[in-house]
């Protein structure tokens, strides 16, 4: 008599699968993370250069930068939070003559989270630069200037 022969799929033909199952889908979820980071980090740049063309258009009208000082000068007084009164773009808080706003009415926080900031004397390449920027993914800011910064220059 003949032994029966069994269709199907042993333990470790299934246990293969199943890993390279896993590790696709795990490949997938990293180009999926990567992809929306990138999308994040573009849509940072375009933001800022909506707001860098609105701080420029203050600084003509008002002769004064989002720190109230003048626009030739700059000064050091950063603005870590570029949505306030005090920064003339949103609103007025009556110290800016000539002001003609509001000059911006996009965002006021970067893709994750953080206010957008004017920066009179941010340091590339051991240059004093006038910027509005972004923090970047990691966050850290306020004169801790890091390589995930973003930033548009508006030194003219």
């Amino acid at each position: 008599m003949k032994a029966e022969q069994q269709d199907g799929f042993t333990l470790v033909e299934i246990l293969i699968v199943v890993a390279i199952v896993g590790l696709l889908a795990s490949m997938g979820s990293l180009a999926i993370r990567q992809s929306v980071e990138n999308g994040r980090k573009k849509g940072a740049e375009a933001e800022l250069q909506l707001l860098s063309a609105a701080v420029l258009q203050m600084a003509w009208d008002t002769g004064k930068w989002p720190n109230q000082m003048a626009r030739n000068k700059g000064g050091s007084t950063e603005i870590w939070n570029i949505s306030g009164d005090s920064s003339g773009l949103f609103l007025s808080d009556g110290s800016y003559d000539n002001w003609k706003g509001p000059y911006y009415n996009g965002e006021s926080l970067d893709p994750w989270g953080n206010p957008y900031f004017f920066d009179p004397d941010y340091r590339i390449n051991g240059v004093n630069h006038v910027v509005v920027g972004s923090f970047g993914p990691n966050g850290k800011g306020r004169n801790l200037y890091d390589s995930d910064d973003i930033y548009v220059l508006l030194d003219d």
